[in-house]
């Protein structure tokens, strides 16, 4: 008996000293403490001016996000070098006094992105052709006296057709720019992707309009204004002319062209 009692005794007393062993290596060492996750936010600039859009110039002339506070010159002419202009008609011949549908095309040819800079010019500045002259155009009526004038900007592109001697065909008089003021232009910054492209659409009628007769007096003061009014074209190839807005970019660089035969009606097929 009183040997299991020195077993039992000294197995308890082997238990006791492995469990004072153990406690013997000390506290776990504390948890690294998480390092901070808040750091200086990155610089991030700010989005380019103008817009990223495609399709028809009247959706790009019509969006306020296009208009930009600056327009450099030289952008524009870089600018120019993969940017395709073209003008292309729906029908290459057309009889006398018919028409046509004339597209163009600006296509950004290059493999980035490519801003491309549209002045847009107010009403009633600049040289316009006198549409008044025209039959059947009413005379146009002046401004009430204090009432404002609306905006109106638009892409100016003027259409002119050119006979096989590169002379108009239409002579309707052009009213002269308004003296002792300075037009102010709105210029459209579109950045238009690689493979983008802009399109605008118009239409030419195979007519053109003769020179009315000079505007006269009669003794009594009257003041006479011939009208005129356009006829069809004579048989032959016609040169169609675009004239673009492109921001600090002149004539002739600025003009796109197309050509269109006109027949008379009873040759055609």
């Amino acid at each position: 008996m009183t040997r299991h009692w020195e077993i039992a005794a000294w197995l308890l007393c082997g238990w006791i000293c492995g469990c004072a062993s153990g406690c013997d290596n000390g506290p776990l060492p504390a948890p690294k403490a998480r390092a901070s996750t808040s750091a200086a936010p990155l610089y991030v600039p700010p989005p380019p001016e103008g817009c990223a859009r495609t399709g028809s110039l009247e959706a790009v002339e019509a969006d306020p996000t296009c208009v930009t506070a600056h327009s450099d010159d030289t952008t524009m002419r870089d600018a120019m070098k993969p940017l395709v202009f073209e003008l292309a008609s729906d029908a290459p011949v057309v009889t006398a006094g018919g028409q046509v549908i004339l597209r163009l095309t600006i296509t950004n040819s290059a493999s980035a992105e490519v801003a491309l800079l549209l002045d847009m010019q107010p009403p009633s500045t600049g040289s316009r052709p006198d549409w008044s002259r025209l039959a059947g155009v009413p005379e146009p009526k002046p401004a009430a006296s204090g009432m404002p004038m609306p905006e109106g900007y638009r892409l100016v592109m003027p259409v002119r057709t050119l006979d096989t001697h590169d002379h108009g065909v239409d002579g309707l008089p052009v009213t002269a720019a308004p003296t002792g003021s300075t037009p102010v232009t709105r210029t459209l910054r579109v950045r238009l992707r690689p493979g983008g492209k802009l399109t605008q659409i118009f239409t030419w009628w195979a007519l053109r309009i003769p020179a009315p007769g000079p505007i006269t007096r009669d003794d009594a003061g009257h003041r006479f204004v011939p009208k005129t009014a356009p006829v069809p074209l004579s048989t032959g190839e016609y040169v169609i002319n675009v004239e673009l807005p492109l921001h600090g970019i002149s004539s002739p660089e600025t003009v796109v062209s197309t050509r269109v035969r006109v027949e008379r009606a009873d040759a055609a097929p």
